[in-house]
């Protein structure tokens, strides 16, 4: 009995602060909705951007409020939509904040000016859709950049094995002229990124061209993305504490974002298949 005790609550232990799936109840993908996530510090989020130099989080005094409305299970489709919107239009601000800017005197109503400008024409910019959920930064995207091409990657999870799964991409002929914002609304495992990562890279685009935007990410995507990638540029609004390896959901995380923003599932219906 005493034996059957330590085990159990060794399979509900916490490591490190990490959460532990019993080697037990690994077939089970038993996920407790009652289980409360403490955040990364702030120390521990700088710590990560020391790591990795071309990571960028943003400022959590930014971004608590709406994430947290998204987070919300209860949150409807019209809620969920609006803010999520919101952010990805934070993080396509972020973007052009880092493509390379040009300076040259303007005028203005009043006088002259130091203009400080992207360097690029809105043209010469691509926004890469990681098919379906990175259809959701599309809106905003374009709000933004009003003349950037779209290219679009369909890469699917197999249920089955969690393994990524390339289908097709449409992508502009000279893409590899082009500033790549690739986008995709979640970084879990760091699979499907990577290997639309790599497809553009085929094509011959420079790692230094492109940023990744993404909502939600972990350390281990972050890890692994980087570590195949050095030189690209990842933006995030917030990396969660754990990675369910079993699912390969994030958590606290948001779900299914794809199902929420385009109103696949009904309202209050859990969107993690367990």
């Amino acid at each position: 009995m005493l034996k059957n005790i330590t085990k159990l609550a060794f399979c509900l232990g916490l490591v490190n602060g990490t959460f532990v799936v019993c080697s037990q109840q690994k077939n089970n993908n038993v996920l407790n909705r009652n289980e409360q996530y403490n955040f990364l510090s702030e120390n521990e989020l700088h710590n990560l951007m020391k790591k990795h130099k071309n990571l960028s989080i943003l400022n959590r005094k930014q971004t608590e409020h709406i994430l947290s409305l998204i987070r919300d299970t209860n949150a409807d489709i019209v809620s969920f939509r609006k803010n999520a919107d919101r952010l990805i239009r934070i993080l396509m601000e972020q973007a052009l904040c880092q493509i390379e800017k040009k300076k040259y005197v303007k005028q203005s109503p009043l006088g002259l000016y130091e203009a400080n400008e992207v360097k690029y024409d809105d043209e010469e910019i691509c926004i890469v859709s990681i098919l379906r959920s990175g259809n959701a930064f599309l809106n905003e995207g374009l709000k933004v950049i009003c003349g950037a091409s779209i290219g679009q990657i369909l890469i699917q999870r197999n249920e089955e094995t969690s393994m990524p799964k390339y289908y097709f991409e449409k992508l502009p002929e000279d893409i590899n002229q082009q500033q790549i914002i690739l986008v995709d609304p979640m970084l879990a495992s760091g699979g499907s990124a990577s290997m639309a990562l790599q497809l553009l890279l085929n094509k011959g685009v420079k790692q230094e061209n492109i940023i990744f935007l993404t909502l939600v990410s972990c350390e281990q995507g972050l890890n692994k993305v980087f570590q195949q990638f050095p030189n690209i540029k990842i933006i995030t609004a917030q990396v969660d504490p754990i990675l369910l390896k079993d699912i390969n959901y994030l958590a606290p995380g948001i779900g299914d974002f794809g199902d929420r923003y385009f109103g696949t599932i009904k309202k209050n219906t859990h969107p993690i298949k367990v």
